[in-house]
């Protein structure tokens, strides 16, 4: 299977470099890195454009979830089979980018979600409200969805491109721009009995105390965090099986 990754970027100067460091001196298990410059203006942009890698230029920020759309259809179009997902903020080693592969390469899973509880996993400087909140958002999901997660926050993914292909709902909704559509793919995934679903233990580093490190906005980005997974819950949409060919066959 042919597998792509994408780095969503918005305005990551600071951690940018370090990313592209680690990318150029990591032996990827990808075929191709894309990069999706989300409207940067700090100069990221420039470090992308220069980088050698492929990359979209998006005039303005449309939201981590744009861009995750915009590497679907990128990836599709040009006949990848599995698609990965970093952070552009170097909190994600791309040296554990194959754990998050590798299930999906030796057919024991579809969609593969790291998490920094499993043994294995680590998440140095995790601030104390993300130790405290991901829990919560953990039971959460149990109620909604009924499947236990360890880390459901977690960005570190890894998918089969032909679940899109099946998705019986509009994965290009508008409304799915900003965090909605990580989470909202998740949950109709995790309520797919067709779909086998996967956590593996990776590596969330984070700053040191008193250093920005997030982009979400309190109470509203929480909200578009929660949102997905309450509509996933409700809104009876789901996988067409009619839509099935490889991914059906595979054990």
């Amino acid at each position: 299977m042919r597998v792509a990754c994408f780095i969503p970027v918005f305005n990551q100067i600071y951690e940018l470099p370090t990313v592209l460091k680690e990318l150029r001196e990591t032996d990827l298990p990808c075929e191709a890195v894309l990069f999706i410059n989300n409207g940067s203006n700090d100069g990221s942009e420039r470090l992308i454009a220069e980088s050698g890698f492929d990359r979209i230029d998006v005039p303005q920020n449309m939201g981590v979830g744009y861009a995750c759309m915009s590497a679907i259809e990128w990836s599709t179009e040009r006949g990848f089979d599995v698609l990965v997902g970093i952070a552009g903020n170097g909190k994600m080693l791309p040296s554990e980018m194959h754990r998050v592969i590798d299930p999906i390469l030796r057919g024991e899973a579809d969609y593969v979600t790291g998490s920094r509880f499993l043994a294995g996993g680590d998440s140095p400087n995790l601030p104390s409200f993300r130790r405290n909140s991901i829990p919560m958002v953990n039971r959460f999901v149990k109620i909604l969805i009924g499947r236990t997660l360890t880390d459901a926050t977690c960005g570190y993914r890894a998918y089969k491109l032909d679940i899109i292909k099946r998705a019986a709902f509009d994965w290009r909704a508008s409304w799915l721009n900003t965090y909605g559509f990580e989470y909202y793919l998740y949950a109709k995934a995790l309520r797919e009995p067709s779909i086998r679903c996967l956590e593996v233990p990776i590596t969330m580093r984070y700053p040191t105390k008193g250093k920005r490190y997030s982009k979400i906005k309190p109470f509203k980005g929480w909200y578009e965090m929660l949102k997905p997974w309450v509509i996933a819950r409700f809104d009876g949409r789901g996988f067409n099986p009619d839509r099935a060919s490889q991914f059906s066959s595979l054990k």
